[in-house]
């Protein structure tokens, strides 16, 4: 347990972007061979988003390319299979080390109690669907066929989802089903007791659901680093903004946590305090930031915390997958672009595996940014090298390159 430090530190904005780089692993390369490093960023980031939108890649694929060149997706898939890794909600649904499951054993009774009216629609189903899957093991949602259509986690307008896949995501959501495999855009599932250690299973039982939100509030903090003191999310436990708040008040009250004042920025910020000393490095780290030029997927973990990205970058983000088109200001993938300590710009690519080319439709540099034609040639370079680790073997610009013009746009 920390001393506790009651005068904020102050630092710079740039030293709290650097440092949250560094952190976050968005910061210097590293020559890990490919498997050893994806687990070790998977244990540093402390949870990874899953989306199955793929224009590009499977956000989570994208993520951890973007910290080490050398990933490619069967990597996470082994880490799944040889239950390294499991699946359950973080920041959203989210790829986290197994050595943490005891940690959501709170937010998994709490969303079974939530769940259970929903479950009980489905009786039959239900039962079906866990007295197969205790007796056979590792078991794709395929395999279970129904004719019922339901009312999704998706589905607003009609009922248009399976009933077994509605029932399956319920049992996964509960903690009574877990993802162990993927295959493609396959989900395998499996009961908790065939995949977890025995005693895990007995540590889950007996321990309090104050407990876990402990160490899941610990978790957070740790996956976010410069925590914002505000955040919707702060936590991930999914209490009251007031129990939360205490929860972290009182960890700045024991010192295992400090705040921090970052100039020209209003919100409340805070530190672990075993990060102090790392941060105030940051602050006399040279000027001229060298580091690898990376494109982040729009559920990266740097991007969790919008408010987080004005704050130290200047950087208003949307992501308008969702968005209907002719609202779009954009395009649907956009893709942030960092180069040494910046958010630079974004683009919007377009993986057409059919025809192995990256297509940019469009491209856009950061306002708050002053382009020079050697960052763009740097830019289009790396997104090169970037289209080739996803299998492109060209890369189309719409309109021609990353420029440097008064508009911003591509030419």
């Amino acid at each position: 347990m920390g001393k506790s430090v009651d005068t904020p530190v102050r630092v710079s904005r740039l030293a709290a972007r650097r440092f949250l780089l560094e952190k976050i692993l968005l910061g210097a390369k590293t020559s890990r061979p490919g498997q050893v490093q994806v687990e070790e960023a998977i244990h540093a980031l402390e949870a990874v988003q899953i989306d199955p939108v793929a224009r590009v890649g499977r956000n989570q694929d994208l993520a951890l390319l973007a910290r080490s060149a050398l990933y490619r997706p069967h990597m996470l898939n082994t880490l799944l299979e040889e239950r390294r890794v499991f699946e359950y909600r973080a920041n959203e649904a989210s790829v986290i080390p197994t050595k943490d499951y005891l940690a959501f054993e709170g937010v998994r009774r709490r969303m079974a109690r939530f769940l259970s009216s929903e479950l009980n629609r489905y009786p039959g189903a239900m039962r079906e669907i866990i007295h197969r899957i205790e007796s056979q093991g590792a078991t794709p949602s395929r395999a279970f066929r129904s004719d019922k259509k339901v009312f999704g986690y998706w589905d607003t307008a009609s009922a248009s989802t399976k009933e077994s896949s509605h029932v399956i995501n319920l049992l996964v959501d509960s903690g009574q089903l877990m993802v162990v495999r993927r295959e493609g855009t396959t989900r395998y599932f499996d009961v908790p007791s065939h995949v977890l250690e025995q005693e895990v299973i007995q540590q889950c039982r007996q321990i309090t659901n104050e407990e876990a939100d402990e160490r899941l509030f610990d978790k957070y903090l740790r996956a976010y680093r410069l925590i914002n003191g505000r955040h919707a999310r702060l936590g991930w436990n999914g209490h009251p903004a007031a129990i939360r708040q205490s929860m972290l008040k009182r960890r700045q009250m024991d010192g295992t946590v400090v705040a921090v004042t970052i100039n020209q920025v209003s919100s409340p910020y805070y530190v672990l305090a075993e990060d102090v000393e790392d941060l105030q490095k940051c602050e006399s780290a040279p000027r001229g930031w060298r580091r690898p030029i990376r494109f982040l997927p729009p559920l990266d973990n740097l991007l969790w915390d919008r408010q987080r990205l004005l704050d130290l970058f200047d950087f208003h983000y949307r992501w308008e997958v969702y968005v209907p088109s002719h609202k779009r200001r954009f395009g649907i993938y956009a893709m942030p672009v960092v180069a040494g300590d910046r958010l630079v710009g974004l683009i919007d690519p377009e993986l057409q595996r059919d025809h192995d080319t990256l297509v940019v439709h469009n491209a856009q540099w950061n306002r708050a940014v002053r382009p020079s034609p050697t960052l763009a040639a740097a830019i289009n370079e790396a997104l090169k090298k970037w289209a080739a680790a996803l299998g492109a073997e060209q890369v189309v610009w719409e309109t021609g390159g990353m420029a440097v013009e008064d508009s911003l746009r591509l030419t």
